[in-house]
């Protein structure tokens, strides 16, 4: 079964604006590995969790996900394949690049390139932000979470609950067709939804211990407008209070704090929206958008609210709960 979403591999004719985002707005470590063509980015003390190359083309992002060891590498091999998929081992200088024991790869349905890991390592030092701020939330819930748009949903939902071992947490039909998927506490790993348009990388979710450092990103955000593709807001199901950021390649990372978790007693339910306020989705169709508005509206005429849960703040290790 899948552990968790491990790393992120960008290759992107933009990595001189993917370095200034990464390390001036959102705060990650930038390590060179080699100048002007690839570097590693870090949020924690993991030995990576970016790698971003410079190539001429098109830009991709593909996703590297971990299990606990080579034994259950082997059975994920083994059910990919009697699903038609054709699965290749990961070169020596790509395990390298990583920091990882083992790795193979696929093609989604798609057409993304998904990495299966295990024994991604500790790096060498602590890690040292791009700019002030509290740190990120990983640990045992991983990197953090994907979404995608996809055209062969029915595919993907199979391939990551069926193959892959992730549980449902929740489901909407409105204003789109999604669901998400965990397989640790993290709320969600896994979002796919059906929009209607093709296939593409929705967003990346990184979540900070603090909530001024959303809020710090987003002041950044606000003197260049353009790049905030979905406003400040909360959602309805992980609760994380979030913006996101339009990146190089015009992907989005979303920027939250404060998400709830998965525990054992942990009921499926059908959402009534995807957001409780906020999340203006700029790049929706007009309908949508409009539609979207109207289920806010109708989630604050019943006085829906959810209560705020912090687990990882730097000034205070304790759990507070305020409803």
């Amino acid at each position: 079964m899948i552990q968790a979403l491990s790393y992120i591999i960008v290759q992107t004719p933009h990595l001189e604006a993917w370095i200034r985002q990464a390390q001036d707005h959102i705060g990650m470590q930038v390590e060179v590995i080699e100048l002007d063509q690839c570097v590693r980015l870090r949020v924690d003390e993991k030995f990576q969790r970016f790698v971003i190359s410079k190539i001429d083309g098109e830009a991709t992002m593909s996703m590297g996900f971990e299990v606990a060891n080579s034994d259950e590498l082997k059975r994920i091999i083994k059910a990919l394949e009697s699903e038609g998929y054709s699965v290749t081992k990961g070169s020596q200088q790509e395990l390298d690049l990583r920091g990882v024991e083992e790795m193979v790869f696929f093609y989604d349905p798609d057409g993304v390139r998904i990495e299966i890991c295990f024994g991604l390592t500790d790096a060498d030092t602590p890690f040292e932000s791009g700019r002030p701020i509290g740190g990120f939330r990983t640990d045992d819930m991983g990197l953090g979470h994907v979404a995608l748009i996809t055209e062969h949903f029915d595919k993907l939902s199979h391939l990551y609950r069926n193959i892959f071992g992730m549980k449902m947490s929740d489901h909407t039909d409105a204003p789109f067709r999604v669901e998400f998927l965990h397989c640790n506490p993290r709320h969600h790993t896994m979002g796919i939804a059906h929009t209607g348009g093709p296939a593409k990388i929705y967003h990346l979710m990184l979540e900070y211990n603090d909530f001024d450092d959303v809020g710090r990103a987003y002041d950044i955000a606000l003197t260049n407008p353009d790049t905030i593709g979905v406003t400040l807001g909360r959602h309805i199901n992980d609760h994380a209070t979030s913006f996101y950021l339009k990146n190089p390649d015009d992907w989005m990372i979303e920027l939250g704090w404060a998400t709830r978790t998965i525990g054992p007693d942990w009921q499926v339910e059908k959402l009534e929206g995807m957001s409780l306020w906020g999340h203006d989705r700029t790049w929706l169709p007009d309908d949508k958008r409009e539609e979207a508005r109207q289920i806010l509206k109708r989630l604050a005429q019943k006085g829906v609210r959810a209560p705020v849960v912090t687990t990882a703040q730097t000034n205070n290790n304790q759990t507070n709960e305020v409803k």
